[in-house]
């Protein structure tokens, strides 16, 4: 059996790692990929520097800090800690710049999550740093997850595509937490789980789509032309669960095969990690990704020590 504090520090590293391993191919198609790297399943530089991860990993670390100081979600402070952790070169969206900016500046969280878009963001920024609240509020009620998502994502988000995401991913992440043998996951038990969680129409679609290329056997390329790849919550994540759902017995290689469908790759990649981490824990990890992150403030060693204290949350 998995130990728990492990499955913490297994997701938040293999955010870490979907993140730094996808984030040199964003926006190149899977063919793209395939064409120029065979597959990615070593760190590539980037502008960031070797083994350095980005706004993904970031908001992530700042989300898990929030809730071990208020031992619960708190909408303001993680507002605050995400205004607290930016830097600009991890390669934040401009809205999102734009947000934590004025976060910094004293804007009111409760406003924020519009001023950008009159409906709010219906991207993945959400779900790409969610890991830690599935994780936490693993044995909530779903309208508490709900609430939880919400509150630790309205300062960004207010779309309800964009919190439908955020909550199908916390969701799954919080699932895998509680399999205790990881031989016995069920993908079938699993979509319906989350379909049942699902609000809206786009996601309760995507999600009967996974189930019929599961059914199917739809090969990988036929499938993200189905249910497409983009900074969409509503591509990426159904993404990530394919990932985890067709590869999950071989972690590496789910993450490898979630940065490979192409399109918005570190976020999906840091999205199945999240998954895969919380099913398998860390100890799956190579040493060519485990020795290779960055590790300077906020880099492996705390996030592994942030994990731990995570996971004497009780909420």
């Amino acid at each position: 059996m998995i130990d728990h504090k492990d499955r913490f520090i297994g997701s938040l590293l293999g955010t870490c790692i979907g993140d730094i391993l996808g984030a040199p191919v964003e926006g190149y198609s899977g063919d793209e990929i395939s064409a120029s790297f065979g597959q990615v399943d070593r760190f590539i530089p980037s502008s960031r520097g070797y083994g350095c991860y980005t706004d993904d990993t970031q908001m992530t670390i700042a989300l898990a800090l929030s809730i071990i100081r208020c031992g619960e979600v708190d909408p303001e402070d993680c507002a605050r800690s995400y205004a607290q952790l930016y830097e600009s070169g991890r390669g934040y969206g401009w809205g999102a710049s734009l947000i934590l900016k004025s976060l910094k500046k004293g804007a009111d969280y409760r406003q924020t999550g519009r001023s950008q878009f009159r409906q709010g963001s219906f991207a993945n920024g959400g779900a790409m740093r969610i890991a830690p609240v599935g994780l936490v509020y693993r044995d909530k009620e779903d309208n508490d997850l709900r609430r939880a998502v919400y509150n630790a994502i309205m300062c960004t988000h207010v779309h309800p595509e964009g919190i439908d995401g955020a909550v199908l991913q916390a969701s799954a992440v919080g699932l895998m937490t509680k399999i205790e043998d990881k031989h016995r996951f069920d993908p079938e038990v699993f979509l319906k789980v989350l379909f049942n969680v699902a609000q809206t129409e786009v996601f309760k679609t995507r999600i009967k789509a996974l189930e019929e290329i599961l059914d199917l056997s739809i090969p990988d390329r036929d499938a993200i032309s189905i249910l497409g790849n983009g900074v969409k919550a509503s591509q990426s994540v159904p993404c990530a669960l394919l990932a985890t759902i067709r590869y999950y017995k071989r972690p590496e290689d789910a993450i490898i095969k979630a940065v490979g469908f192409g399109g918005d790759t570190d976020t999906i990649g840091a999205m199945t990690g999240a998954q895969i981490g919380a099913l398998h824990g860390s100890g799956w990890i190579p040493a060519h990704w485990f020795d290779n992150i960055e590790n300077n403030k906020y880099g492996r060693d705390d996030i592994i020590n942030i994990a731990g204290r995570l996971s004497d949350i009780t909420v």
